[in-house]
């Protein structure tokens, strides 16, 4: 008698316990936004050599440079490239305050003199034009869910040392020695 109350009992509870189980609300996963965060930092201006630049001249000697001339200069770095790079570009500029992007290009007659200074060990000198250009790292990140639910973000990747020209025409002029 008592082998079948303990195997009533223990089969009540076992009942109870799947019942139990099974009617337990099973957690959903949050659903988090699939559209990737970019975020720029390590924001910096700097100057890039374009092609645009008079003959070698030795120190002592004024350079004028007037010629009709077309300058450019394309953007550097692992994320200036790809599908995301548009996306990168317009984020970048949002940051900046200032139109940057793959390239710039800008036809005009150039006009301008300078005199090539003594350098120690450097032996001549020329006209130069540098581009304005701004240098950035960009990190994409996305949205996961946690476990404790909710959404938190999660980095995917980061990439540093993007140089991008800005669209203005905003030059520097100089003597680059060599």
């Amino acid at each position: 008698m008592k082998r079948v109350i303990s195997t009533v009992v223990t089969a009540a509870l076992l009942g109870a316990g799947v019942v139990a189980g099974a009617a337990a609300p099973a957690s959903a996963a949050a659903h988090c936004d699939d559209n990737p965060i970019y975020s720029i930092g390590d924001k910096k201006t700097v100057w890039r050599a374009t092609q645009v630049h008079s003959d070698w001249a030795r120190p002592g000697v004024t350079i004028s440079y007037a010629k009709n001339k077309t300058g450019s200069w394309t953007a550097t770095g692992t994320a200036t490239v790809g599908a995301e790079a548009g996306v990168i570009f317009a984020k970048a500029s949002t940051s900046f305050s200032v139109a940057v992007g793959k390239t710039w290009s800008k036809s005009d007659t150039w006009t301008y003199s300078a005199t090539v200074k003594k350098k120690s060990g450097k032996s001549r000198g020329r006209l130069m034009m540098w581009h304005e250009a701004k240098g950035f790292s960009v990190t994409k990140y996305r949205m996961v869910p946690k476990s404790t639910g909710g959404c938190k973000k999660s980095k995917v990747w980061k990439k540093s040392n993007n140089v991008a020209p800005v669209k203005k025409s905003s030059n520097l002029w100089g003597i680059q020695y060599a």
